[in-house]
């Protein structure tokens, strides 16, 4: 079988490693295509993916997303008309799942942001098998426009996927020239996501790391602006290529992230972990405080006082 695999954010090619390497196993042949985003074909050269590029992101404006999303559209079907795959699967793609309809191929869509609702009601209506955490509410999805017959639920969240054959490496660490459980890894807010309604031109990080001015910082921005705004700190270290970011959040003192992702990651990693993020909550991350093994806060003082 002919499966083409669609991933267009950084977070997905790990998600979608260990599916690649077991279909492969399997004896299917895969075709991932992609976006220019965020150092995602960077990523996917790291993991050693093969894969075609097709568009890029539209940025943090309706009219770039809506212009950038219908190019990558026209493109992208294009070269599916072409390769004729006989399965689709994506994870929060808003144009596989209306080109595999249209072309008559069966999708499996993975979704685990449900307040991603734009993005939500252009790939559910067209997707056959929607896989979701359970503790996203089913109306959730159903009201974006997805099939009840489609949903299948499962008891976790989709970063422990991001774990297939991960060896702990301290290569990343001796480059940064960092120590064992000594630093803390901090991520940005997404401030180009169709979801983010916090401050761009603020991260509640800015003022947590003035707190903590004897720990070394290993921080992820998102875009260039962020990058600059936080090389002004002496404790900050900002990697200048992809690195093993799985390895720096296992080693680890302590991650704070205004995301989600990589938050996520560090707890299936078992690294003590809080979020910051500014906005509504995903149903994930309600989930896992209520569990106890997550905290939440926007108190720069209270945040400090935890690491």
């Amino acid at each position: 079988m002919k499966i083409w695999i669609d991933i267009v954010n950084s977070p997905h090619a790990h998600f979608f490693k260990g599916i690649i390497k077991e279909l492969e196993k399997r004896g299917h042949e895969i075709l991932v295509t992609t976006r220019e985003f965020d150092g995602l074909t960077d990523i996917l050269d790291m993991l050693g993916i093969d894969y075609y590029v097709v568009g890029k992101h539209g940025g943090s404006t309706l009219e770039g997303k809506l212009l950038a999303s219908a190019e990558r559209q026209y493109k992208l079907a294009k070269l599916i008309i072409e390769e004729k795959p006989d399965l689709c699967a994506h994870k929060n793609s808003p144009e596989a799942p209306r080109i595999a309809y249209g072309l008559g191929i069966p999708t499996i869509g993975f979704v685990d942001n449900d307040t991603s609702v734009p993005v939500n009601k252009l790939m559910l209506p067209f997707t056959n098998r929607v896989i979701y955490p359970k503790a996203i509410d089913a109306y959730d999805l159903i009201r974006c426009g997805a099939d009840a017959n489609s949903l299948r639920p499962i008891n976790g969240f989709p970063e422990i996927a991001h774990l297939y054959g991960f060896k702990p490496n301290t290569a990343p660490l001796k480059e940064l020239g960092i120590e064992k459980y000594s630093y803390i890894v901090m991520r940005t807010e997404p401030i180009k996501a169709n979801y983010f309604n916090g401050d761009a031109e603020k991260s509640i990080l800015e003022d947590i790391i003035p707190l903590l001015p004897d720990l070394p910082i290993v921080l992820f921005p998102r875009t260039e602006e962020q990058a600059k705004r936080f090389k002004r700190f002496d404790n900050v270290i900002i990697p200048d290529h992809v690195t093993d970011s799985l390895s720096l959040l296992y080693y680890a003192k302590l991650m704070i992230g205004a995301g989600g992702t990589m938050n996520r990651e560090a707890l299936a990693l078992g690294t003590p972990t809080i979020s910051t993020y500014p906005g509504k909550l995903l149903a994930v991350t309600k989930w896992l405080i209520s569990l106890g093994i997550k905290y939440h806060s926007t108190n720069p003082i209270e945040v400090a006082g935890k690491a």
